[in-house]
């Protein structure tokens, strides 16, 4: 990945390329970057919403994959243990 802040990265993404609608896309990028913010009790909201739009669409997980591992590295253990819940859907 670039050295580029996880926003710009997020924002930057081809996600309509990728097979993701521009309203899922937005929706998306807003939970990641929940996802590796400071506040936990967010943060384990946007692993609790990622998970249902996974089981909804298929796609999505895929593409969401190296976000997850690299924010998996920034995160406190619990929201780990919620993200590793996350990478093992599939």
């Amino acid at each position: 990945m670039s050295s580029d802040p996880l926003w710009k990265r997020l924002r930057n993404f081809n996600w309509e390329g990728a097979g993701i609608s521009a309203k899922e896309a937005k929706k998306v990028q807003k939970l990641l970057q929940d996802l590796a913010g400071k506040k936990e009790a967010r943060a384990m909201r946007a692993s609790q919403n990622l998970w249902s739009l996974v089981k909804a669409n298929a796609v999505v997980m895929p593409i969401i994959r190296p976000f997850l591992q690299e924010i998996r590295k920034i995160s406190d253990v619990a929201v780990r243990s919620e993200i590793d819940e996350l990478l093992e859907l599939e």
